[in-house]
């Protein structure tokens, strides 16, 4: 292993801390610019997220390769601390930043460990490897790669809500060939996660139809009868109803998805109902225009801009810092 002599050791920590630096004032402006423009900000994406939308399967181990670096998107638990671009946006990453920065220009890295989805990657293991690697301009990284095989297109800059509605909405299809025997459906979510609701009330239906008939109902027929018998004559009462009013840019289809989950809560002010139509019913008939307000909080989650980030002070060179462990170890992710 080569050594480092303590000059080489503490410029190369003051190279890193400058680049730690730059790299959090761009994102600092990203953050900015979309407070001003009111845009989601665009963290990285987050694994686990994005697979509770896909259909369940197991990685199939890829060995070792050179991965684009702009491929790599997410992240499976540090989501929260990159912008997309693998910015840093806590300054308490910045001690891990300088080590694994320092490292690579000593002895170089392990490779990283990524989950392939498509053609783009998140990241198991190493994420400060691959900021670090961005940051000094590598156009590939050593990686581990398991991969996927379900079919699904991502793209990078696609705002995460949406990307999460899309892929929900296309494993639902893919599941129930709903769209194929009722290609008018109409059913869109404005929140992601929604889909998976669906499902459950369909295995739900076809139990107590089982249970009735003595027999499984087929699977298919089991979502024609969900479709034709609960959520259709669901949906038309909303729509007949005022009670979309109060809730701009919502759907037919996120009421009856919030009635259906909080079908328990609201049983203690509507009563026990055996039908969701009937539930459905009697709070489009309950719905007051007195009462819009108290409700309208207590049942949607409200966009509202935050604060705008706080600012950082100007980049200045660092001063040499002494008395380093040249043997200052990595720690990984």
């Amino acid at each position: 292993m080569t050594t480092m002599k303590p000059d080489d050791f503490s410029t190369a920590r003051r190279q890193a801390e400058l680049s730690f630096r730059r790299a959090r004032k761009r994102a600092w402006r990203k953050q900015l610019q979309s407070w001003l423009s009111g845009r989601e900000q665009q963290h990285l994406l987050p694994f686990e997220a994005i697979r509770a939308e896909l259909p369940e399967s197991d990685p199939r181990r890829q060995g070792v390769r050179l991965v684009p670096v702009d491929k790599i998107v997410g992240s499976v638990s540090r989501y929260e601390d990159f912008t997309r671009q693998f910015l840093p946006l806590r300054d308490s990453l910045r001690e891990r930043w300088i080590n694994v920065e320092s490292l690579a220009m000593r002895r170089g890295w392990p490779p990283v460990e990524l989950y392939q989805l498509g053609d783009v990657y998140f990241v198991s293991d190493g994420n400060h490897r691959v900021a670090v690697a961005r940051q000094m301009g590598n156009d590939t990284i050593e990686a581990y790669v398991w991969s996927f095989p379900d079919v699904v297109e991502i793209d990078p800059e696609e705002p995460l809500d949406e990307l999460l509605i899309r892929l929900g909405e296309q494993h639902f299809m893919e599941v129930t060939g709903l769209a194929q025997r009722h290609p008018d459906h109409g059913i869109r979510f404005t929140t992601p996660g929604r889909y998976r609701e669906l499902l459950v009330q369909v295995e739900q239906l076809r139990h107590t139809l089982a249970i009735i008939d003595g027999e499984t109902m087929p699977f298919a027929e089991a979502v024609d009868a969900w479709f034709e018998m609960i959520y259709l004559p669901s949906v038309q009462i909303i729509a007949d109803s005022n009670i979309l009013e109060a809730f701009p840019g919502r759907t037919e289809a996120d009421l009856f998805v919030w009635l259906s989950v909080h079908r328990e809560n609201l049983r203690e002010h509507y009563g026990d109902y055996e039908r969701l139509a009937d539930l459905v019913d009697q709070v489009a008939n309950d719905w007051q225009p007195q009462g819009l307000e108290k409700i309208y909080h207590r049942i949607i989650r409200l966009i509202g801009r935050s604060a705008p980030p706080s600012p950082l002070p100007d980049i200045q060179e660092p001063e040499p810092q002494q008395n380093h462990n040249a043997d200052a170890t990595l720690t990984h992710r």
